[in-house]
């Protein structure tokens, strides 16, 4: 990490250090010191109760707390200011590089904060873990284990959290600089660094760019995040603690670019029928209104136009969103033609984002950094608000303003980025809430509402999975940054009954924007309490317990618990179908041979769609070799486009999707079969043939499990835990509660979806999970007093409708007010303590008690609250002392 290596590749313009926040969990306190040695290079080092630790680099020459460097290199002079924070659980450090030009202007390509080998970072025990973040919004996140083959040439953008045994390290980047940030890993080690890309000349004021981070010495890389990503003004804190995160229905899963009028009409009478208008506050018109990219008025699917569409929402009660892609102009709405300075380019010409017909054709894209393109996006913004009538603007498509080469007055992409976006903000005003997707993350920070944080989601088991993970892996920007929106909450089939739950629940815990996005009059009429039980929005910030864990890139080959026989090839491939090559004496080679994974257009069938066949063979070991349970063994595949199905000697083990022509298949599910015993030929040959129909084949074999364990604190010591099972097989688990963060010695439960109390809750939480399934389960720690333990209101217990809960011991009641009640059936679960038993009930509302087996007590409301608050108390009795002779 020499200091000559700074002037290579970055740049941001704050400075100072983000004052530690209150840490999750209590620790030693320690803080951070730089040192520095003799030829300027630098290494971050924890001081806490024990030796020091080395975070970043291994030199422990004398340094201190705050270091300046100032020097001349490549005709630049470079100060670097490396700044720690002491007295802090969860200690945070800083480092600034600030470039000056000398007696020209020398072009810069950025910034090299360090490179090192991983064996240098957050030295301890273990593998080191790294969280990468994509770099956009819908880009996936990854856990991996750095030098590994699943890690090669992988880049984390504008923040990384790292973990090495029980110590996380959490690297981030601010916005506004000239560059874009990352982490590169590489089976050697990491990078960071910030590419100004294009290169452009220093400013005569100089440059700078800063790298935060923060240690989390009983923590992962998550958790470090988490904590790093704390405003450092408390008036921040409260304004995004206290943020509204919207509610409503919007277009974009059920009709992706088909969407009418009356589809709109008639979702938005539903939604004034069924939900509660307090709360359930948005309608969301996503694409398919257009006249083009570019041509924002309606087409002939609108015949009313804007105006009237957004006066048919406000008569009823709610608030209007529109969809846009700012930064595209289609052929169709004759902005190219008419305003060809406007567009980026590269050597060729305008450079073509997308074409499709129903957009306009070929679609090109503004530069922010145009004057006049700016003015253009002010006033789309303006009109979308002031002349049309939307109250928020869901701005997508992003990305488009960072291709091309060259930008207007020299910016770099992040430069020009920043100020399209920032015309945007200006024309909506401050009243307007702005929501972005398809965005790069980095330099959207302090100028957007909410943020697109993962991928579409779809309505099947597949489809819900990297939006989980997302919202999972990056919990750390919410109510920090913007709100999350995790994308539409969809409960409709094919999803199963408990998959709908199960996203639900997420949505729920997460505490993110909810927007409905199923035609809620064709809902099954049990997927619609699902809906209601998640509105309002909860203010809380949940998230994932763990990352997830680093997983192998296993497939294909055959697993049986701990035992893994990879299916290392070669390959054989051919397009076309017969049923013949399924069999185990098939004779394949004469086939080409194809690489595992690689999609099939990569291998020379560019375009190709239809059937094509897999083939391989593989040796097992004797029966006497292997020490594997074989009635438990699972052929894994990875993932395939479209569907298909598996054969191992001959005989089918499993499939996904619909193999005929015009079926449905499923890319994003990874293939994992389970196979007979009697099927396989222990200590001899196999045979693997995958029959596929679709577009690209075996094209992935990375699994990346979403995280299984979430919890949320709706109230004081009164969480929301999620556990998921995401294998098809049914799972015993037994959850130690101190592991996530649930503290106490015996503890009051109540699972949500099932409306019940969970009893002899003690140290742990023995669970027994359906395949595919989750379960919610609402946990207190147990008093000697009667308490709730769960109502039929929300998801997240304890944050929407329980108030002012209080016993009076001097005549055994208890005394609570339900709040933001609506027209549904509403009922209280109540842990009585032994020794007790219900009485009556009294409450502003008439109310029933029902007194379980397990002693609990059930307050019900048949016709719930209607809007209105209901204060109850409840009278105990007590069960000692009245058999005769006891007094």
């Amino acid at each position: 990490m020499d200091r000559r290596t700074f002037v290579l590749l970055t740049g941001t313009v704050s400075s100072g250090l983000v004052r530690a926040p209150q840490a999750r969990r209590t620790v030693g306190i320690g803080r951070l010191r730089f040192e520095l040695d003799d030829h300027h290079r630098w290494s971050l080092w924890y001081y806490g109760e024990g030796s020091p630790v080395p975070l970043v680099g291994n030199r422990r020459p004398p340094g201190g707390d705050a270091v300046v460097v100032r020097g001349r290199a490549a005709g630049v002079w470079v100060e670097a200011e490396l700044l720690a924070a002491g007295g802090a659980t969860t200690p945070q450090a800083s480092v600034t590089v600030t470039i000056f030009p000398d007696r020209f202007l020398p072009t810069v390509r950025g910034v090299r904060f360090f490179q090192l080998p991983h064996a240098e970072l957050l030295a301890g025990d273990g593998p080191l873990v790294a969280v990468v973040n994509g770099a956009h919004s819908a880009d996936s996140c990854h856990v991996v284990t750095v030098g590994t083959r699943e890690a090669e040439e992988l880049a984390s953008h504008a923040a990384t959290g790292l973990t090495r045994g029980t110590h996380g390290l959490a690297i981030a980047f601010d916005a506004g600089e000239p560059g874009n940030a990352r982490v590169q890993l590489s089976r050697d080690g990491l990078e960071a660094v910030s590419d100004w890309l294009p290169a452009r000349p220093l400013r005569p004021e100089g440059d700078a760019t800063r790298m935060r981070l923060c240690f989390h010495p009983e923590g992962d890389g998550l958790e470090a995040l988490r904590t790093l990503f704390v405003p450092s003004s408390p008036v921040d804190q409260e304004r995004l603690a206290q943020a509204v995160a919207p509610t409503g229905w919007c277009t974009r899963s059920e009709w992706p670019g088909t969407v009418s009028e009356g589809d709109v009409i008639a979702n938005l009478d539903f939604s004034a029928a069924n939900f509660d208008r307090r709360f359930f506050r948005h309608i969301e018109l996503d694409d398919g209104y257009q006249r083009a990219v570019g041509a924002w008025d309606m087409n002939d699917r609108f015949p009313h136009g804007h105006a009237w569409l957004t006066d048919q929402i406000h008569a009823r009660g709610f608030k209007a969103g529109l969809w846009v892609a700012p930064f595209g102009v289609a052929e169709g709405s004759g902005v190219p033609a008419a305003q060809p300075d406007w567009l980026l380019r590269d050597a060729s010409g305008p450079v073509v984002c997308e074409t499709r017909e129903a957009w306009g054709g070929k679609v090109y894209a503004l530069d922010g950094a145009h004057p006049k393109a700016q003015q253009w996006l002010f006033d789309l913004a303006r009109r979308a608000v002031r002349e049309w009538g939307y109250d928020y603007l869901r701005i997508d498509r992003l990305r488009w303003a960072t291709v091309g080469t060259t930008h207007f007055g020299g910016l770099t992409h992040a430069e020009a980025y920043r100020a399209g976006l920032g015309a945007i903000r200006d024309g909506l005003g401050t009243e307007a809430f702005l929501l972005a997707s398809g965005a790069p993350l980095q330099h959207a920070m302090g100028l957007v509402n909410c943020m697109r944080i993962g991928p579409d989601v779809e309505a099947s088991w597949s489809g819900i999975q990297p939006p989980v993970r997302a919202a999972g892996l990056r919990s750390f920007y919410h109510r920090s940054t913007w709100l999350n929106d995790p994308d539409c909450l969809v409960v409709r089939p094919p999803l199963s009954q408990a998959a709908a739950e199960l996203w639900a629940s997420i949505v729920a815990v997460t505490g993110g924007l909810a927007l409905f996005g199923d035609n809620l009059p064709t809902l099954p009429p049990d997927r619609l309490p699902l809906l209601q039980r998640t509105v309002p929005v909860a203010p809380v910030a949940g998230g994932a317990i763990e990352t997830g864990g680093a997983e192998r890139d296993m497939a294909p080959a055959l697993v049986a618990g701990d035992d893994l026989y990879p299916i290392g090839g070669p390959w054989r491939f051919r397009t076309g179908d017969d049923p013949s090559y399924g069999s185990r004496g098939f004779d394949e080679d004469a086939w080409e041979t194809i690489r595992v994974p690689q999609r099939w257009d990569e291998a020379g069938h560019r375009d190709y769609v239809g059937f094509a066949w897999y083939r391989t063979r593989f040796q097992l070991p004797k029966q006497g070799d292997a020490k594997t349970e074989r009635r438990n063994v699972f052929l894994e595949l990875g993932q395939i486009a479209d569907a298909d199905e598996a054969f191992v000697n001959g005989v089918s083990v499993g499939k996904t999707g619909d193999l005929s022509q015009g079926g449905r298949g499923d890319p994003q599910a990874y293939r994992r079969y389970r196979v007979p015993p009697d099927t396989l030929n222990w200590g001899g040959e196999n045979v693997v043939a995958v029959r596929v129909l679709g577009s690209g084949g075996i094209w992935s074999v990375r699994r990346s499990r979403p995280p299984r364990l979430w919890v949320a604190e709706g109230a004081p010591r009164w969480w929301t835990v999620v556990v998921v099972n995401w294998e098809a097989e049914p799972l015993d688990v037994s959850l130690p509660l101190a592991a996530l963060g649930v503290k106490g010695a015996a503890f009051d439960a109540y699972d949500v979806w099932r409306d019940a109390p969970v009893a002899n809750l003690k140290a742990g939480l023995p669970l027994t999970l359906e395949p595919r399934a989750a379960r919610t389960i609402a946990i207190r720690p147990a008093a000697a007093r009667p308490q709730v333990v769960g109502t039929t209101r929300h998801v997240v217990q304890g944050a929407v409708d329980i108030a002012d809960e209080i016993w009076d011991a001097s005549t055994r009641t208890l005394r609570a007010k339900s709040t933001n009640l609506d027209s549904r059936a509403y009922a209280v679960t109540i842990a009585v303590p032994k020794g007790l038993r219900p009485g009556a009930c009294k409450a502003d509302v008439p109310c029933t008690v029902k007194r379980l087996e397990s002693g609990h007590a059930v307050l019900q409301w048949a016709a719930g609250g209607d809007g209105r608050d209901i204060r109850w108390e409840l009278n105990f009795k007590s069960t000692t002392g009245t058999r005769k002779g006891k007094a």
